[in-house]
């Protein structure tokens, strides 16, 4: 199992130096969600849409790995919405729970908008949702980070047991 988890934790801290990378490139264009939406050109909101949907792949490429190391595979038509919804039960004696209840519910904004992004034409997002999601970036990735970190020490914590 040490081996095979070493792989699980690498694969988590590669996923938070992306996203790490990510918030570097979000600064760059954090001001402009506050400009009035006339102001905001299509380009920087589809860049920022961009950067909103990389995001929330990171996350989910996190919760894959854990899905693949300690449970299941999950059926094609939801596995976007289960994967979430399971990263936030704790499932005692097997594995700890990977998000809490705040969490989830701002990662979920995310997939909600990642799913509208790649299935939509540009100029058929609404800008006042996309803003409201991008103003939550720098908070749902601290918190991200936090609660991976946390987890990461609960698999240091079972793999000393």
């Amino acid at each position: 199992m040490k081996y095979r988890l070493e792989f699980l934790k690498a694969d988590i801290l590669d996923e938070l130096e992306k996203i790490g990378r990510l918030e570097a490139q979000f600064v760059e264009v954090e001001s402009r969600i506050d400009l009035p939406p006339e102001e905001v050109s299509f380009y920087d909101r589809g860049a920022i849409g961009y950067l909103l949907h990389n995001f929330y792949n990171d996350c989910e490429n996190v919760f894959r790995a854990v899905a693949r190391f300690f449970e299941n595979d999950f059926g094609p038509q939801s596995w976007h919405k289960d994967i979430l919804k399971r990263m936030k039960l704790e499932i005692p004696g097997y594995r700890p729970r990977v998000i809490d209840d705040e969490l989830f519910m701002l990662l979920d904004d995310f997939r909600g908008f990642r799913h509208k992004f790649r299935h939509s034409y540009g100029f058929e997002l609404d800008w006042e949702k996309e803003r409201a999601v991008a103003r939550r970036l720098p908070r749902t990735a601290a918190l991200f980070r936090s609660r991976m970190g946390a987890f990461l020490d609960e698999l240091e914590r079972m793999e000393a047991e």
